[in-house]
């Protein structure tokens, strides 16, 4: 075979495999459920409570920045903050969003919805990375720990600012909860198994004013659980924006 031929045949077949790649991305992209209509308007409010209402068929989202919209979309709380890296105003830029979809889709198949939405009105690209960040352990304290492992059953846990009530909880679920209160990921590393019924107390930073106040969670956990939490940094799963508009396309 002729150079000039070969190099015919590798140019064709390249680009065959790039309209086969944009084919099958397309394809994808029209396999992804989708909400039945949605409307996007800008939340002119101000500061002021947030909050996403999913019921049968309908989502009702207000004051939600593409923050919160994005880390509810993947699953993810959105007091993980850590999370999601991407420019400062996805924090800013808040939204009413309405939208519905069939009665029978699962919770699962809403926030997949919510990813198209993302994508196609606000051409939202991202990918998942591992970055090395700051992240807690949850070790258990020198003296030991002060909390005693239970009969297995239905667990559940209650919690308010200051106050975590659990039941029949495991540590790495504890440890996930914990998170909510650092800002940062916290993975248990105490070793201890099975699950444990306690009640965790503390005074949330925002309100530890004055010589009154109680402890605060990093000595409740040593003092009513026998359990601390130890500064670490490793790897740590993040979602990446690589593309996002700060306005939606019109309804």
């Amino acid at each position: 075979m002729k150079a000039g031929t070969h190099r015919a045949g590798l140019s064709y077949y390249s680009g065959m495999r790039v309209l086969y790649v944009l084919a099958f991305a397309c394809a994808l992209h029209a396999q992804a459920p989708a909400f039945e209509a949605a409307s996007i308007k800008p939340f002119g409010g101000g500061p002021g409570p947030s909050s996403i209402r999913v019921s049968v068929g309908r989502v009702r989202m207000d004051n939600v920045s593409l923050r919160k919209l994005t880390l509810w979309a993947y699953g993810i709380p959105d007091d993980r903050a850590y999370a999601l890296i991407g420019p400062d105003w996805l924090g800013t830029e808040s939204f009413i969003i309405e939208a519905t979809f069939p009665a029978s889709n699962s919770p699962d198949q809403v926030r997949m919805m919510a990813r198209t939405l993302l994508a196609d009105r606000f051409k939202l690209a991202l990918h998942r990375e591992t970055r090395e960040l700051p992240f807690y352990a949850l070790i258990v304290d020198k003296n030991g720990p002060k909390i005693q492992a239970v009969e297995p059953g239905q667990g559940g846990t209650n919690s308010s600012p200051g106050k975590l009530q659990a039941t029949k909880t495991t540590m790495p679920h504890f440890a996930d909860l914990i998170a909510r209160n650092t800002g940062h990921q916290v993975v248990d590393d105490t070793g201890l198994k099975g699950v444990y019924t306690f009640t965790l107390e503390w005074t949330p930073d925002e309100v530890a004013v004055g010589g009154d106040a109680g402890p605060s969670l990093l000595a409740a956990l040593r003092e009513q659980l026998g359990v601390r939490l130890e500064a670490r940094k490793g790897p740590v799963e993040v979602l990446v924006v690589d593309h996002m508009d700060r306005v939606p396309t019109k309804n």
